[in-house]
């Protein structure tokens, strides 16, 4: 037993020691690629700060978008919300924190001429990425912000302090800027469905996110079922956390696109109108495609109609679209199910316009803006009722459980069959969407808590 004490210790000490050499090594690294003194990388009571403020800025506000590299709710809520606050704010300048790799995800934000944007140095970019990602994960993102100022630091002086750092992911790492933070924190996923995280995640997620809580002024989130669960995980004080409800429902339907470019837009995914479902989402494994695909086939088998499926989500790996396809073959749908990976916003709206229903699976999301966007849009929804999404529907939605197949092959049915219920969810969807469709007064929620922070 003794001595198996000691190589257990033996070996935890010779991990730690690996992981203490390769995080110090990689730091190096970094400060040589860009230039910097060392010491820099330990100053405090300094933040990121662009060279030439002009006169009529009075504020700049820090915002990190590093973490966001793909299309998605957060990725359209961020980019949203910084456009509009640009907008009701142009004596403020907002600095978003990001990498040559990923700034096209928030490319609509560079016609504003108080956002600017902060780079990793193109030269060394993927060296950049790798160290700092590993670094990060190395240490629970502590020297996140630090390795951020080395790896832009040709487009950085360390002269004053910003106002506020805002973090609209702040669920990867901690923030280590001196400065005011608020951080949004959407969902608590990996708690409530562990079984997609591996168990070191799992830990790991809790120590980050309990850093963030205890780093940040205020804690936002977007649904009353986040906060709870923010609340009864963290034991953290309610009032530090705001419910602020994400009112984007008018995004996409605000453009009048012609009948042509509809028709066009249909026939590019071999779909009719009204003759399918449709399921905005990435393909991540809470999204709960698998029991999608069975309860559609059911659903095709015992109804003998020919509607197809609309899958609309970016594949987050290379190869997911021939994985999935295999799926849908062995399932006998691979000519019902359209894979149209990522669209634009314009394409959105015709497919959704165009669908006999939403079906919104989901085993758990923290708000599910695409609910509501289909109510905008007059489309009936069937929905699961897991996570924020009763909260988000109300009794604008025919509900199911997510994890039982029968079930959602049921309100499949029933939608498919009867044109009263769709009708009559239609037109409660429009009223429970008013509910979320005024985009300045999220923003103006958001402002608020921004200058009761900046003046504190």
């Amino acid at each position: 037993m003794a001595g198996f004490r000691k190589k257990t210790i033996a070996m935890t000490m010779g991990i730690c020691s690996f992981f203490a050499t390769f995080s110090i090594v990689s730091i190096l690294t970094l400060v040589a690629l860009s230039d910097a003194k060392f010491s820099d990388f330990f100053t405090t009571g300094r933040v990121s700060h662009l060279k030439n403020r002009a006169a009529n800025i009075s504020k700049d506000v820090v915002v990190d978008v590093s973490s966001i590299q793909y299309d998605g709710g957060i990725k359209t809520l961020t980019e949203n919300l910084i456009g509009a606050m640009a907008q009701k704010r142009p004596h403020w300048r907002f600095i978003l924190l990001t990498s040559d790799n990923f700034h096209d995800n928030f490319s609509k934000l560079k016609k504003y001429d108080n956002v600017k944007f902060l780079y990793a140095r193109a030269k060394y970019n993927k060296v950049f990425l790798s160290l700092r990602n590993a670094v990060n994960f190395l240490t629970l993102g502590l020297f996140r912000d630090k390795i951020t100022q080395l790896t832009c630091y040709n487009t950085i002086c360390l002269d004053d302090k910003c106002d506020l750092f805002f973090d609209p992911y702040a669920e990867i790492a901690v923030n280590d800027f001196s400065i005011p933070k608020v951080s949004l924190i959407h969902d608590l996923a990996y708690l409530d469905l562990p079984q997609y995280w591996l168990p070191d995640m799992i830990e790991w997620r809790k120590i980050v996110s309990n850093l963030i809580i205890q780093s940040s002024k205020k804690i936002i989130t977007i649904s009353e079922f986040s906060k709870q669960k923010i609340i009864n995980s963290y034991r953290v004080n309610k009032d530090q956390i705001a419910v602020i409800a994400t009112r984007l429902a008018r995004r996409i339907s605000h453009s009048n696109l012609n009948a042509d470019f509809a028709n066009s837009i249909l026939k590019k995914y071999g779909l009719d109108k009204r003759n399918y479902f449709i399921y905005p989402s990435s393909l991540w494994n809470h999204k709960n495609h698998l029991r999608l695909w069975t309860s559609f086939a059911k659903f095709s088998s015992s109804s003998g109609l020919n509607l197809k499926l609309a899958i609309v989500g970016k594949f987050q790996a290379k190869d997911s679209s021939d994985y999935f396809k295999n799926i849908l073959k062995k399932k006998g749908l691979l000519d019902k199910v359209i894979l149209t990976n990522f669209v634009p916003d314009n394409e959105l709206k015709v497919l959704l316009a165009n669908a006999l229903a939403l079906v919104f699976p989901s085993l758990y999301e923290g708000f599910g803006m695409p609910v509501i966007e289909a109510m905008t849009e007059g489309v009936p929804v069937i929905c699961s009722n897991a996570g924020s999404l009763p909260e988000v529907a109300g009794d604008a939605a025919l509900f199911f459980n997510p994890t039982n197949v029968e079930e959602m092959t049921a309100a499949m049915s029933k939608i498919a069959a009867d044109a009263d219920l769709r009708n009559k969810l239609i037109q409660r969807g429009y009223k429970q969407a008013e509910k979320f469709a005024n985009t300045d007064v999220m923003v103006d929620e958001y402002l608020k808590i921004f200058e009761s922070i900046m003046k504190n």
